[in-house]
């Protein structure tokens, strides 16, 4: 796996690549952000993923996935907002296309979820680009579709000790 120049999350901004994906999902926050911690079991293409840090969740912690057709990736968490924000950066892969890469799910109070995949590509990567923004789309709402039925099922939040019910 080679190193990828890590992003800081003001810079995504700023990516000469760009593909972003917004869904209402029928669904609560707390259930969607909860299932943003294991992507392998709502993103159609990924065989796994496995934390490789002490810590599996929160800012820093690092995970590996690996994508069918795209490669292994390492990440590491730059926000972990519970019920609202889930972003990460690459900062390993074995996919020649990006230098640098990192996606961003921001989850809002209405339970429409904002997702972003910026970076600077390759040479290579600028090359296929055109190609693959239909097919990442592709990807991307078939993903969504599978969190939202994930995150349907999760039971109602029950009320903390002292709350009404």
């Amino acid at each position: 796996m080679r190193e990828l120049l890590a992003l800081r999350l003001a810079e995504f901004d700023a990516q000469p690549f760009a593909l972003s994906m917004t869904a209402k999902l029928d669904a609560p926050p707390y259930a969607v952000f909860a299932e943003l911690a294991d992507p392998s079991l709502w993103f159609p293409t990924m065989r796994r993923s496995v934390w490789k840090t002490g810590a599996t969740s929160g800012v820093d912690a690092e995970r590996e996935v690996d994508v069918i057709g795209f490669g292994r990736f390492r990440e590491r968490m730059l926000a972990w907002d519970a019920s609202e924000r889930v972003a990460f950066t690459m900062i390993g892969s074995t996919s020649p296309l990006f230098v640098q890469l990192g996606e961003d799910f921001q989850i809002e109070s209405d339970s429409r979820i904002r997702w972003r995949l910026v970076g600077r590509p390759t040479v290579l990567g600028r090359a296929l680009v055109p190609a693959l923004r239909p097919i990442v789309r592709a990807m991307f709402r078939r993903a969504l579709d599978n969190l939202e039925k994930r995150a349907a099922a999760y039971p109602q939040q029950r009320p903390h000790r002292g709350e009404a019910s």
